[in-house]
């Protein structure tokens, strides 16, 4: 009996010591989101009831590709975490969203329906064999009377009517149900679903003095999401400034869908190397080049001095199509600027599925100066382009990305802002007018070609005029040009461009001035170039 006690109290101590270190799950909400230029830093938060001794708590259901590096947790309560890890869980899938769930039960039900169908179709068909095989009427001997004769061949008659009539309705019913299969399998199919992708753990290691309520936040970066700046610029009329809207087209295929977070944007790159450059000694020697047998010489050179490469590729965002609304995220977002990144975080919730599918996001709107004028080079096309000279953008931290143009409401193309390569005015082309008319045409009298000595002198002279059809005045600026010569052998001599603003580095002639309604105004192009007799110059 003595001996019994002990196993019995032995196997007590076991079972509890198991019941104590047996992990404590934990579920958490997702209630913030950084989205960085690569990557995005989520923080979840969620409550836990912490046992007295030393365990583990488990944050459940998270995304496989977290960087473990970037792991941090923090919490509330009498308790102390001791380590934290991160492991895969591949015995629970990730977590699907409404959507996918929405269409494989539509999926599912459509082929069960498919199902049901193919069936009676293939009772309506053992039916007609049955009908077929049994035609026979009567005995070898006996026959029938006129009127069984009748009767029976009416039964068939109606009978594999009706059959075949159901037959064909089953059919056409099979094929309506097989398009809707594929339509709902090419939507699954384009939301990239992942079957069976595992999940991830946060594995806490605690001590607690006594049996709490804690609260946790845990915060960690993931890949495979992103954000790309992107722009759209409204001109309503030639007399109010440019409206400029900041947007963030997201993505993100992490796995997990941010469902009403607080969400901002970051010019940060926290997958970027950190590291600062060191400058080595830049060593110079002979370049020795060598003929390749397939390219010729020049297809391939080699250098005794080399030096590592490293390249930033960088993602296009699919085309967005813009549109007005009473109010947007830029009109609750707050602009922070630090030290090495700016951040855009927007005060409303927002809804970002995993769907790799780009989620537009307003950031900020900014009302910009415009001087609206007409520009024209009729050398390459007769028409006059309404242009915008926005000024005022480059204090905002803008950055590369598409833009959409809109002009009076109507969508008119895209364009780039490059804040790296653009002065202080924004050039924006805001579509063609054809109230301005333009023409270039040939001035037949100065057209000539002569013979001087050995050498040959042709001479080309052009006639722009400008029309102004509407109804008040407007600034133009008409480009246009004359030959630059590179040999020395070709001289070019221009006789005369109406007052032009003349680049001698690149012939440009530029003339710049205000039109009146109903006013025509006309500027004049000559010049002649000389070059050695047997020689061809293209002029045209």
């Amino acid at each position: 009996m003595k001996t019994l006690f002990i196993i019995l109290f032995s196997m007590g101590i076991i079972m509890n010591s198991q019941a104590q270190t047996k992990p404590v799950p934990v579920k958490s909400d997702i209630k913030k989101v950084t989205v960085f230029l690569n990557g995005a830093q989520v923080t979840r938060t969620g409550k836990v009831s912490v046992p007295k001794g030393n365990g583990q708590i488990i944050i459940e259901g998270l995304p496989q590709n977290i960087n473990p590096n970037s792991i941090q947790v923090t919490g509330k309560g009498s308790f102390t975490i001791l380590a934290v890890q991160h492991q895969i869980n591949y015995l629970n899938s990730q977590k699907k969203t409404k959507e996918i769930i929405m269409l494989e039960d539509s999926l599912k039900l459509l082929r069960k329906n498919y199902d049901k169908e193919n069936t009676m179709l293939g009772v309506y068909a053992e039916e007609e064999s049955m009908l077929i095989s049994n035609k026979k009427i009567g005995g070898n001997d006996a026959g029938l009377r006129t009127e069984e004769l009748r009767q029976a061949t009416e039964y068939y008659r109606t009978r594999l009517t009706d059959i075949k009539l159901k037959q064909l309705a089953i059919k056409e019913k099979l094929n309506d149900l097989n398009v809707d299969i594929t339509r709902i399998g090419n939507q699954l199919n384009l939301l990239q679903v992942a079957k069976n992708l595992p999940t991830s753990e946060i594995v806490l290691d605690f001590s607690c003095p006594a049996l709490t309520s804690a609260s946790l936040e845990i915060s960690y970066l993931v890949g495979n999401a992103y954000w790309v700046p992107a722009y759209d610029l409204r001109a309503t009329d030639v007399d109010k400034p440019v409206s400029l809207t900041y947007k963030a087209n997201v993505f993100q295929n992490t796995g997990e869908s941010w469902e009403n977070v607080e969400l901002t944007m970051s010019t940060g790159n926290p997958m970027q190397d950190q590291t600062k450059p060191n400058l080595y000694p830049w060593y110079l020697n002979f370049y020795y080049a060598y003929a390749d047998k397939n390219k010729g010489m020049g297809g391939m050179a080699k250098s005794r001095s080399q030096a590592p490469a490293s390249f930033d590729n960088s993602a296009v965002a699919d085309e967005m199509y813009a549109k007005e609304e009473i109010s947007t995220g830029a009109d609750f977002t707050e602009v922070n600027i630090g030290q090495t990144n700016v951040e855009f975080k927007i005060d409303i919730p927002y809804t970002i599925l995993s769907d790799a599918k780009f989620h537009a996001v307003e950031m900020q709107k900014y009302d910009l100066k415009a001087d609206y004028r007409y520009f024209s080079a009729p050398k390459i096309s007769a028409d006059a382009f309404l242009t915008a000279q926005v000024t005022g953008w480059e204090e905002y931290n803008l950055m590369y990305g598409e833009m959409n143009i809109f002009f009076e409401g109507k969508y008119l193309g895209k364009s780039y802002l490059n804040p790296k390569n653009t002065n202080d005015t924004l050039d924006i082309s805001l579509g063609r007018d054809k109230s301005i008319m333009v023409t270039r045409t040939r001035i037949k009298d100065f057209y000539s070609k002569k013979m001087i000595g050995t050498n040959q002198k042709d001479s080309r002279g052009w006639e722009i005029a400008v029309r102004n059809t509407k109804k008040k005045a407007v600034k133009i600026l008409i480009e246009d040009q004359v030959p630059i010569s590179t040999n020395k052998e070709i001289e070019i001599e221009t006789i005369e461009v109406s007052g032009a603003k003349h680049d001698q580095t690149t012939g440009k002639l530029s003339w710049e001035f205000e039109i009146k309604p109903a006013e025509t105004k006309k500027m004049i192009t000559k010049y002649s170039v000389k070059y050695p007799k047997g020689q061809s110059v293209i002029l045209e």
